[in-house]
């Protein structure tokens, strides 16, 4: 048995590579998760038909394409639970879209820049709990 199986699975969509591939190094490096990459909201939509994950990081970066994706996730309609626990990273955030993602029920926002330690404690409350599905 592959010992990240037992791992829960996170969609981390982030275009920026280098904060990417330190997250998932960290994740792996920690055995916190094993991570979904995705560079752009229509890799994560095609990542979430095909692997369930438990939990997800997503950048508002593209915030309306990022947005759908979080809303068509909270509708059912990507192949995992509309309940998994959600943040997101974003540059700025007005009145009006921190209403949207309450109601998105979005847990916990981190404002860019961050750092890498912050996100990593974001997806490990995430997870806490988790386990890989059966």
């Amino acid at each position: 048995m592959n010992p990240g199986s037992k791992l829960p699975s996170v969609l981390l969509l982030e275009p920026d590579g280098l904060i990417r591939g330190t997250v998932v190094t960290v994740c792996r490096d920690l055995a916190l998760a094993r991570v979904v990459q995705c560079v752009s909201c229509e890799s994560a939509v095609g990542a979430l038909r095909v692997e369930p994950v438990q939990a997800g990081l997503i950048s508002l970066t593209d915030s309306l394409q990022a947005l759908d994706v979080i809303t068509q996730l909270r509708a059912g309609q990507l192949g995992c639970s509309p309940d998994l626990p959600l943040a997101v990273t974003a540059h700025s955030v007005d009145a009006a879209l921190a209403q949207q993602l309450k109601s998105l029920r979005v847990r916990r926002l981190l404002l860019k820049p961050f750092k890498i330690r912050d996100a990593v404690a974001t997806l490990e409350s995430l997870v806490s709990g988790l386990t890989a599905p059966a």
